[in-house]
This record gives C-alpha cells, structure tokens and sequence, in this order.
C-alpha cells in the first residue's frame, strides 16, 4: 500500500511537471520559488472557477433557450394546408323515432330530459327532477337512435368552385359533443395526414369552402390536428340555424419546424408533434392541445363523479355516467368546465397541456351575416395565401453544447479531449524508471 501510494504522488509531480495544462507545469517543478508556485496555483484554481462558471451559463443557456423562432418569407413555393371544418347538430329531434326507445311514456314528457341528453355540455338540470322513467333509459342508445347523420344535416358542399359529396369529406369524429363530422382532420383520414385535396399553393390560389345544411349545426375550424372541446375559443365556433347564412374570412400563420427541433426533449422544446401521444392520452389517436384538455376532462370527471359523461369519445365507454352521475357532474359543473393557470384559487381545472408544434395561428379577419344569400349555411374562406411563416429552430444543439464547452475549456485551462487522455496515462500508467 506505501509503495502504491509513493508511485501514485510520484506520477502526480510528474504529471504536474509535463501538463499542457496551462500553468500547471510551473506548480509542479520543484526549481521555481514556493511562491511563484502557489501564485500559479492560484491562478489555475482561478481558471478552473471560470470555466466552471462558463460550463453552468452554457448548460443553463442550453437547457433555457435551445429553441428561437425566426420569420420565413419565402412563401413562392409553400403549401399551405386550409383548416379542418367539424360541424355538429345543435338542435331538433325527431320524437316520432322515439316510441321504441321510451315505451309506453309521452315522448313530450321527456323532451327536456332528451335535449340534455342528446346535446350534453355539462349540465342535466332535468335529471334532477322526478323522472322515473328517465332512470329507464339506455343513453347511449338513446345519442344513437336520436343524433342525426351526415346526409341529414348537409345538404351541397362546394371546394373553389367544384361540387363534391358532402358526407365523403366530412367523416364522423368523436367529440365531447357527441359525435361530429369533420372535413381535413387528422382524426379522420386514413392517413393521418390533412387531406391534399385542401392544400393551398401559387397554383390553385386561397381555398373556399360553401357548406349548404338542412338542419340547425354549430361549425368550429381548427387546426387539423385539433377537436372542437367544452373549451374551444368563441371566435371559431359559429351556430347556423335555418334561414341563415355567414361567410367567414380567415387568415393563417403557420409554423414550420426545423428537423433539429425533433431531436430536442419535448421538456426543451415545450411543445409536441401529433405523433408524440403519451401513454396518458385515451380519448384520441393525435395529440394536440385540445385533445390534451378532452383527456383532462375525462380524467377529472372519473376522479369527482367516478364515471365520464355519455359523449365522451373513446374513453371509459365501460363507465358512462347514469342519471346519478350526471346530476354529480352537474353539481361540479363550474370545476369541471372551467380551466385556470396553476396559482389560481377560483373553481376550475388545471390541465398540464403543452401547446402543438405544427399548430398554425388562425385570425379571423371578417364574420359576417349574409342576408343578401339565399340558402342555409357558410362559406368559408381563405383571405389570401400566407406570406410570412414562423419557424421553430434550435439554437442550441447538444453538438453546439459540446463544442462550446470545449471552446470553454481550451479558453481557460488549455484543456482538450487529448489532455484527459494525458492525465490518464501519466497518472495511472507512468512507471518510476
């Protein structure tokens, strides 16, 4: 043991001596005055503290700021995808389809109960009343023998200027909602991919979409890898009635992401791609903001009522709620409809939803009310095509963390990939001759 450790302090003055450390070679040679070799001693322990320094800037930077955003301007050659249209039936029912679903009971008697039912947001203040034949009721069959189909609410649809079959674009989707028809969702192609037919270039122009309908429908336009939720903005949800008719003019940013940013941490980035699903994530097959807040939903009402209501899609369709659970997600309806930031004391829910990376930014720029149009339903369009774009880009790369702590290194000390290979080989592998 005294004989390895004489050869280890050996090694040691003789690295010290032979280092292309910078200044450890004066600390280690025996020839130069104590002082001058606890100046340079000081000196590099100083260096060392700097580089240390420089190493938490630069891991801080990395870990705070890997990601900018830039303006692109090149838009000659962009496609730009039209956004997703989902329309759902708002209203009516036909009671005369409800005889074998009621039994004996007065249709009108439970038109109240059916109209929550069918066209639930929340609250069901007539399964608070005494209903006992409503306790009866198979909702789920119910939601499907009552909502109407595709051809029942769409009448003619046009795509700039061509005709095309309403019911082959708008595909059903499932949403909070119940279940909706939806035209260039990612939800609904087979793909998994916004349709190319509504792709938008220099050669075909701004899109156009001309919805005719048939019945009352609430339309929402979102992202493609969006679904309309309890929470989607105002602004890109219009109810149409009978007799009605809106043209809406739309705007998009969109935001590209350099093929870096898919490298990064999805911590780093503060975003995710639809295809990055976490395993927590039931309700739908891409993952975007609002499908985030649909499973948020869900899990809160699982944790508050122990079940989820009957429009929930996909999820806990073993746990649908009964009229007991309905009147429980009544009673927290201002918890379990609401949404806040964390740090906030009023009622409502926290939902850790991080943003998508590939969602563009939709303005609408004009909404107007058509009483010059005959028809029912919407036109919406494309106010022109994009001319500027956001990307997302990496700042800094794990390759660019490495280097610059090895520009940091060189900087104070001297110290390269060569110099650890040194040290290990003069300390350990050094023979006394």
């Amino acid at each position: 043991m005294y004989r390895n450790n004489k050869s280890l302090i050996y090694n040691l003055k003789y690295y010290l001596r032979n280092s292309h450390l910078h200044g450890l070679r004066y600390v280690g040679n025996e020839k130069y005055h104590i002082t001058v070799r606890i100046l340079w001693m000081i000196i590099f322990s100083a260096s060392c503290f700097g580089m240390i320094t420089m190493f938490t800037s630069l891991f801080n930077n990395y870990n705070e700021n890997a990601i900018s955003f830039l303006t692109e301007t090149t838009y000659l050659d962009w496609n730009t995808s039209f956004p997703a249209v989902t329309l759902c039936q708002i209203s009516e029912i036909d009671f005369n389809l409800t005889e074998d679903i009621t039994g004996d009971q007065d249709p009108a008697s439970l038109e109240f109960f059916l109209v929550d039912i069918l066209f639930f947001t929340g609250t069901c203040y007539s399964c608070q009343t005494d209903c006992k034949s409503c306790s009866k009721i198979n909702l789920a069959k119910v939601v499907n023998k009552l909502r109407k189909p595709c051809n029942k609410l769409l009448d003619t649809c046009q795509w700039n200027n061509f005709d095309f079959n309403c019911c082959e674009k708008f595909l059903p989707l499932e949403t909070e909602y119940g279940v909706c028809f939806s035209l260039n969702s990612l939800h609904t192609t087979p793909s998994g991919k916004p349709d190319p037919i509504f792709m938008m270039n220099r050669e075909n122009g701004p899109g156009k979409l001309v919805i005719n309908t048939k019945e009352d429908i609430r339309v929402y336009y979102h992202a493609p890898e969006d679904v309309p939720f309890i929470n989607s903005e105002s602004n890109f949800r219009k109810d149409i009635s009978v007799g009605d008719r809106y043209e809406v003019l739309i705007k998009v940013i969109e935001i590209e992401n350099d093929e870096n940013v898919k490298s990064l941490s999805i911590e780093k980035r503060e975003c995710r791609f639809p295809w990055e699903v976490p395993d927590s994530l039931k309700v739908h097959k891409w993952y975007s903001y609002s499908t985030c807040m649909v499973q948020c939903h869900a899990d809160n009402h699982i944790r508050l009522c122990n079940c989820t209501h009957h429009l929930m899609p996909v999820y806990n369709k073993q746990g649908y709620c009964d009229i007991d659970g309905l009147n429980c997600l009544t009673e927290h309806f201002e918890t379990v409809n609401r949404i806040h930031a964390k740090g906030h004391d009023k009622a409502g829910l926290v939902c850790d939803c991080l943003p998508s990376c590939v969602e563009p930014e939709y303005t609408i720029v004009s909404d107007q009310k058509r009483a010059d149009w005959e028809g029912n339903g919407i036109t919406i369009k494309m106010q022109s095509l994009p001319t500027s774009r956001f990307k997302r880009v990496v700042v800094k790369s794990p390759l660019d963390l490495v280097v610059s702590i090895g520009g940091a290194a060189g900087l104070f000390i001297g110290a390269s990939l060569i110099t650890i290979v040194e040290f290990i080989y003069l300390i350990l592998f050094n023979t006394k001759k």
